[in-house]
């Protein structure tokens, strides 16, 4: 098993590397606007909405339905949502994937996909290009044994660094995707629960005070845990309330659902720090089963098991 580890830590080593090297050469005070930071780019006045939304092994032999149906319909939902940035959790065909972005969202959006050696679903962000600038993204606890054991045996969480520009402002945000090991039994519990202090630690060391959003498949309710008898995984950051907000909490009632098939039971979850405590629109959390209306087949295995969950911002300085 040691050795199994180590053969899957090495990869992961070296991705974290090369993507530290190429992809997060940190901004200076007062270093030029990139390139892309223009006036070529449209400047909105606007509040954001962020959704994030597992699409159940996208493209893959694992999806219960047809894969070009779920492309069709996954990209039909994205547009209909027209959110401003997007946390996709479980993509497998990542041509795929990006051939629906271009067809559905267009060259207003970009994406970016991890590439994970020792997993095959990936984490993916789309962004609207013209908000989120100078966009940096890495894997988040990537050195870190445990949370490479904690999270799905490599399936790390992923950090988006931006400066989003909107109502006259820019604002530096922390995108952090998640998707937790998923399962009811106290061996998947106990992974949950390991990763969300040393997730919480990590933040409150590297992120303290920072604009930050935790988003993703927490695969685990916010009031309890769908292990038996057992408290929320994620009760650390509930108990540490003067930093973090959790905007889905309200959600996690009897009556609710993010998934098609475990009714009373919401797992995909945004935790918020910073501003965007303050930002957050009230009440303006919602699990979007109203995709139903623009995929009527949509519980019948025809783009994912779970729902989208979305919030709005109103930025501001």
């Amino acid at each position: 098993m040691k050795n199994n580890t180590m053969k899957h830590l090495i990869p992961a080593l070296v991705l974290f590397i090369c993507w530290s090297c190429k992809k997060q050469i940190p901004q200076k005070t007062g270093a030029p606007v990139p390139e892309e930071d223009t006036t070529q780019l449209i400047h909105y006045h606007k509040d954001l909405t962020i959704v994030n939304w597992n699409i159940e092994w996208f493209g893959a032999v694992e999806f219960k339905g047809n894969p070009d149906q779920q492309e069709t319909n996954v990209g039909k939902i994205l547009k209909y949502l027209n959110a401003d940035l997007f946390g996709i959790c479980e993509v497998v065909d990542t041509a795929r994937f990006g051939r629906m972005i271009r067809q559905n969202l267009g060259t207003d959006f970009k994406y970016v996909i991890s590439a994970y050696p020792a997993i095959d679903q990936q984490l993916a962000f789309v962004y609207n290009r013209n908000i989120f600038r100078k966009v940096q993204v890495r894997p988040f606890m990537a050195l870190s044994a445990t949370a490479y054991s904690n999270f799905a045996s490599g399936r790390f969480p992923l950090l988006l660094k931006a400066e989003a520009t909107v109502n006259d402002a820019r604002k530096n945000i922390f995108f952090i995707l998640v998707h937790a090991k998923a399962d009811k039994d106290l061996n998947a519990y106990a992974k949950r629960l390991n990763g969300a202090i040393e997730l919480k630690d990590s933040m409150d060391t590297y992120f303290n005070n920072e604009n930050c959003m935790i988003l993703g498949d927490y695969n685990d309710n916010l009031d309890t845990s769908i292990s038996t008898r057992q408290r929320s995984p994620y009760q650390n950051f509930l108990d540490d309330n003067g930093h973090y907000l959790a905007v889905t909490l309200p959600l996690n009632t009897a009556g609710n659902q993010s998934t098609i098939n475990y009714a009373n039971s919401v797992i995909d979850q945004q935790i918020v720090s910073g501003a965007l405590k303050r930002w957050y629109m009230p009440h303006s959390a919602k699990i979007r089963t109203d995709v139903t209306a623009v995929v009527p087949d949509y519980t019948s295995n025809s783009a994912s098991d779970h729902y989208p969950v979305s919030s709005v911002y109103r930025i501001a300085n």
